[in-house]
């Protein structure tokens, strides 16, 4: 996968070859106007991952929240924070093991 950055007007001009590019060949383009990034163009089937991949997530939000609908929202933040902190710490024991 090739990742580049090209401005709009190359976008105008080589439309159709950035199209088969993206295609056939995997790449990946980030178009800018003025050296700002504005949009992406990538292969369809990085899309439909990435959209599966969101869905995925959604569904287990959407999971959490339910089991949650009850809770009080302060006592999820701080379970939540008390989850984030305790998988760092495991994280970081499992790194001094490797190193």
């Amino acid at each position: 996968m090739t990742r580049r950055l090209i401005d709009t007007k190359t976008v105008r001009d080589r439309l159709g070859d950035l199209l088969d590019q993206a295609r056939y060949r995997g790449h990946e383009f980030i178009i800018t106007r003025r050296g700002r990034p504005l949009a992406a163009l990538i292969p369809f089937s990085e899309y439909e991952r990435l959209q599966r991949q969101r869905a995925e997530a959604l569904k287990v939000f959407d999971e959490i929240w339910q089991a949650n609908a009850g809770a009080d929202p302060g006592r999820v933040a701080a379970d939540v924070e008390r989850a984030v902190a305790e998988a760092r710490q495991a994280r970081r024991r499992a790194a001094r093991r490797q190193g």
